[in-house]
């Protein structure tokens, strides 16, 4: 390999890792907003009342556990 080759060749394996660094900055910058936004909202949402309970949790989901059995069945 000559010297021109080499160059280019830490060029491409810098911006790959300048990309990758990028990603992982942006990605904690997005958990510590969600941390802020999970802190900063917990007063207020402990002082709600709940909109649904486990039992309308419960119905959904066995609705789609049917619908989905019966777009299986429609399938075959």
């Amino acid at each position: 390999m000559d010297i021109e080759s080499d160059v280019k060749a830490i060029k491409e394996q810098v911006t790959e890792i300048k990309d990758m660094l990028h990603e992982l900055i942006h990605e904690h910058e997005i958990i510590g907003m969600m941390k802020l936004s999970d802190s900063s909202l917990k007063e207020f949402l402990e002082n709600e009342p709940d909109i649904y309970t486990l039992d309308d949790a419960k119905v959904v989901f066995r609705r789609k556990e049917i619908l989905s059995s019966f777009h299986f069945l429609l399938l075959i």
